[in-house]
């Protein structure tokens, strides 16, 4: 009997705190989203509003231009991020000693640069008297990279500087769990080095990229320090990004009820794209297998 009941007490914490910080939150909104509550009343659930609320987020142009230029900018991150990534995963797996260990620490390390300092880092050399800035004058290029127009670009390469580190740390332990015996073999069938990249190395990484791409998708439809901090500092728009929109309704506009269900929309449309991600994932497994 204890044997039985103690895996579960050791789970109970995290259940606990899961519940409490996770599962209950998530129903306070779904709740509140019913509502129309006029702002800074003492309740959130007051004014039955039924389905008004959804129905407005549906017709919202400024929510779904959000996840219009979330979809371009995954079109452009998600071929650069993968490219870059297992390109300097290739490289640094072929650089063993301390050249290999020493390029592993530098390539993760923006990683670990909290995505507010890094956004703020950029975003003073993007000024046109930062180093991008002064660069870009001296080449006879004057582009603020800041402007409404450049905006995209200066964020998908934050946030491809920040990512790209923590991907090509999975690819480099996608390609130690690849078996050496197969280089040998295909060494002996004369296989050149290209060879063996294109027909052992890649086909091995297929399901840690589809994995890559899946977070990557995820992540770029939840994104907001980046663009929060570049609404700070130029002129981003109120619904460049979901969370962004979600943001300026609860403390901009005090909207916390239609506010809420934006957010249960925006949780609905991540759970579809994890489960898509889910089946490609296990399916580039079977065919790997």
């Amino acid at each position: 009997m204890r044997a039985t009941v103690t895996p579960y007490l050791l789970l109970l914490p995290f259940f606990g705190l899961f519940v409490l910080f996770i599962i209950a939150p998530i129903v306070y909104t779904v709740g509140i989203s019913f509502y129309n509550s006029p702002p800074f009343a003492q309740s959130f659930f007051t004014h039955p509003a039924g389905l008004s609320n959804y129905q407005r987020v549906a017709s919202d142009s400024t929510f779904w231009g959000g996840y219009r230029n979330m979809g371009l900018l995954t079109l452009m991150w998600i071929p650069l991020m993968l490219g870059l990534s297992v390109l300097i995963a290739i490289f640094l797996d072929s650089r063993r000693g301390k050249i290999g260990a020493l390029g592993k620490i530098l390539v993760f390390v923006p990683y670990g640069v909290p995505s507010v300092i890094g956004s703020l880092m950029w975003s003073y050399m993007y000024n046109p008297s930062g180093p991008v800035g002064v660069v870009l004058s001296v080449l006879g290029l004057h582009s603020n990279l800041l402007s409404p127009q450049n905006i995209l670009f200066a964020l998908l390469n934050i946030i491809v500087w920040e990512w790209v580190g923590y991907n090509v740390i999975i690819l480099l332990a996608g390609l130690n769990s690849i078996p050496r015996t197969y280089y040998e073999v295909a060494k002996l069938d004369g296989a050149s080095s290209f060879q063996v990249f294109r027909h052992v190395k890649l086909p091995m990484l297929f399901k840690y990229l589809i994995f890559i791409s899946m977070l990557t998708v995820i992540g770029d439809f939840l994104l907001f320090n980046e663009p929060y901090v570049l609404n700070i500092i130029s002129s981003v728009s109120i619904g460049f990004t979901p969370n962004l929109y979600i943001y300026y309704l609860e403390y901009g506009l005090i909207e916390f009820n239609y506010a809420s269900a934006v957010s249960i929309v925006v949780i609905a449309i991540s759970l579809v794209i994890a489960v898509v991600g889910v089946r490609f994932f296990f399916r580039g497994e079977r065919q790997v297998a």
